[in-house]
């Protein structure tokens, strides 16, 4: 061998020698082979305790640790080994195309199997969860195919959910929790309150939605059908309405408050107990929450998919609860939304004053909560993250109340109703009887948003906040200033005590204003507390009451209705000062002036005789420029132009006629706005602006 060969061995021997050794440190590095003397030496000690394995575990990155493994995607993973990433983006790419040609069939595979690919990302998840519940649901002529993709979209993300949640054991305390993602149980919970709550076909989904919770034994349709005659047994069907009111009175399509669009139209009145056997028919297969007739499917199959029971939730339903007729979109994302919450780190410790009380702070920093137990979502703000399980619980108090739902005094199915299209003809059918429907809710509203102020420092007493301006000016400095966020202390200054009481003072300042304005906290607590009493309750249902007589056409009804609920609902604005003018919303004053243009609306129409005799008084005060001129109404003879004619209507009724008119009284000694109007101008022009209505204005020199 010639010493070339010889120097080419050896170099192939030093490079294999290399090698192996390279390739044993790191097996030792890995923590795969044990590393000798581990547990008697510091040093190997001190090696052994930072292997990648030994990391891995005391972090619990481990892929057993990231939450509910699944064996076959694992295994696709393994044995793909570096190639992942390109099949991940190849098949997103052709999810992509997938859907661009409507075939959502195979699309659906491929987003499967991009989550089994990546299981421990979460943006997959929550992108394409919404890609289904949103983009995929609305491409659906059916409305049953819609309620079928947007519950796979739900579904999906909380498989990502369970993907990505572990056990972790504290090893101080030895408390055992379930540590996920915040941000994947937030939007599992907006998708229920957005889809359920304000999307297009609304009222139909939501019936799919209580039929879903409702066992399919107890929905049969041919149980409410004489199998002999194909009629349908009015005595097993007044049962059913009897047993859910509330999906009775949705498919029943009348008595809506919301604004009805042709975008948002919706063909779902049942005007025969046929058409509801039917719906019923038709939407048999709906995804549910069953195995069987009576029993209920595992946890992960259900839909409505809802959390686990949880001890900081104890009022939230879960996957074993009885769900009620009045179960809905908004109570399974208040529950997620709880969810959601055992995850973020408690309100921080430094805020807290001497009282242990605890104050306003913004989101907390890495270095100051325990990462193992805790995490900060990625959207919304930390603080609008924590509210969205009171906001929640206002949206299904709203809503109890638009679908006329108020006291233990139920509903008539066939109230208004002409007898042609009479359910139950000669006989009186009253459900949903003996529950304080919205009051109920409008309770659990104040005290969610009662404790939610509590707990992060949105409200403050008087006291309070003059005790924090006082230890922010010191001796000596003016009073009124406002509260801006200092600079981060030095290591010096954390040492000083007094610098640090101004501090945290100062910051607990700035945040008490910033949370409740971008959160308007002040809105949600007033009118929630405010709602929830009686009055309030029955104001409401009596102005709901004379809005469905105007509707159907009954207007002396709905006139005598409107001055009754106005009576309670003055009252009601002089009780609560701080729901009548909320410090951060205009809504109560809104929905006022919203009331009284109806009102007025309605008494143009009508034309009682108060008011035509202010409009004779009203006009005249013309006859000083036009001799001669006649009443508006005169008791014999023409009347005046029509346009005219209508907008000294309209001024009497505003100015002079309506409830409203003047100003709060004087002697009102319960609130601060006595001698001010029941409604500031700029919230009426606002309003007017709104809906579209311009009044006419009158002139000396119109003819009659």
């Amino acid at each position: 061998m010639n010493p070339l060969q010889q120097a080419s061995v050896r170099r192939k021997i030093y490079y294999f020698a290399a090698i192996l050794g390279l390739f044993t440190l790191s097996m030792f590095w890995r923590g795969t082979i044990p590393i000798p003397l581990a547990g008697k030496a510091s040093a190997a000690s001190f090696v052994s305790n930072r292997t990648i394995v030994n990391q891995a575990t005391r972090f619990e990155l481990r892929e057993l640790d990231q939450g509910d493994p699944e064996i076959a995607g694992t295994a696709v993973r393994l044995l793909m080994t570096g190639s992942r990433g390109f099949a991940v983006s190849s098949l997103w790419l052709s999810a992509i195309e997938k859907q661009k040609r409507n075939d959502f069939h195979e699309f659906e595979i491929l987003v499967r199997a991009i989550t089994k690919l990546q299981p421990n990302f979460i943006t997959p998840w929550i992108f394409q969860s919404w890609n289904i519940a949103y983009n995929v649901s609305v491409e659906m002529h059916s409305i049953g195919d819609m309620y079928f993709y947007i519950s796979r979209g739900i579904q999906l993300l909380a498989e990502g959910e369970r993907r990505n949640t572990y056990r972790h054991v504290d090893p101080n305390s030895g408390e055992v929790r379930m540590i996920g993602s915040p941000d994947m149980r937030y939007q599992i919970a907006f998708y229920y309150q957005n889809k359920f709550g304000v999307s297009d076909q609304v009222q139909t989904l939501r019936c799919l939605m209580q039929l879903s919770c409702i066992p399919r034994d107890e929905r049969n349709p041919d149980r409410l059908v004489d199998q002999k005659t194909g009629e349908v047994k009015l005595d097993e069907f007044q049962k059913f309405c009897e047993k859910h009111p509330h999906l009775i009175r949705r498919l029943r399509g009348r008595e809506r408050l919301e604004d009805v669009t042709e975008k948002n139209k919706e063909k779902l009145q049942c005007k025969t107990p046929e058409e509801v056997v039917q719906f019923l028919r038709d939407n048999f297969t709906v995804p549910d929450r069953y195995r069987s007739a009576t029993e209920l499917a595992e946890a992960s199959e259900q839909f409505p998919i809802l959390p686990p029971k949880f001890n900081e939730g104890p009022d939230e339903v879960n996957p074993t609860s009885t769900l009620g007729d009045d179960f809905s979109g908004f109570r399974a994302a208040r529950a997620w939304f709880s969810y959601s919450l055992i995850l973020l780190p408690p309100n921080p410790t430094f805020p807290l004053d001497e009282g242990g009380e605890p104050m306003p702070s913004s989101t907390p920093r890495p270095g100051e909560y325990d990462q193992f137990n805790y995490r900060i979502p990625r959207s919304p703000m930390l603080i609008i993250f924590r509210q969205g399980a009171p906001r929640a619980q206002t949206y299904q108090a709203d809503l109890e109340q638009k679908e006329g739902w108020f006291d233990e005094s139920g509903w008539e199915i066939d109230a208004r109703v002409d007898p042609a299209n009479q359910w139950f003809p000669g006989k009186t059918v009253i459900v949903g009887q003996g529950t304080r429907w919205s009051q109920r809710e409008w309770e659990k509203a104040a005290q969610l948003w009662e404790e939610h102020g509590r707990r992060y420092g949105l409200v403050l007493s008087p006291s309070r906040i003059r005790d924090l301006e006082e230890t922010v000016r010191g001796p000596g400095q003016p009073t009124g200033r406002q509260a801006f966020l200092p600079p981060d202390p030095t290591p010096d200054q954390q040492n000083d005590p007094a610098f640090m009481r101004r501090y945290r003072a100062q910051s607990a300042l700035f945040f008490y204003q910033q949370n409740r304005t971008v959160t308007n906290f002040p809105y949600y607590l007033a009118s929630a507390e405010a709602e929830a009493k009686p009055e309030t309750v029955q104001a409401r249902k009596i102005l709901w009451l004379a809005d469905q007589a105007r509707r159907v056409g009954n207007r002396n009804e709905a006139v005598k209705l409107y001055q009754d609920g106005f009576e309670l609902w003055k009252k009601v604005l002089i009780d609560n000062p701080s729901f009548h003018r909320q410090e951060m919303n205009n809504r109560t004053e809104e929905d006022t002036y919203e009331y009284e243009l109806d009102y007025i609306r309605l008494l143009v129409r009508v034309s009682p005789p108060e008011l035509e005799q202010v409009v004779n008084r009203l006009g005249r005060g013309y006859q000083a420029v036009i001799p001669f001129l006649p009443d508006p109404f005169p008791a014999s003879g023409r009347q005046w132009n029509p346009d005219v004619l209508e907008a000294l209507k309209w001024e009497a009724a505003e100015k002079t006629v309506s409830p409203f008119a003047g100003n709060v009284p004087v002697d009102a000694s319960r609130t601060p706005y006595r001698g001010m109007p029941w409604v500031r101008t700029d919230i009426k022009n606002s309003v007017r602006t709104r809906q579209g209505v311009q009044l006419l204005e009158t002139h000396t020199d119109d003819q009659p």
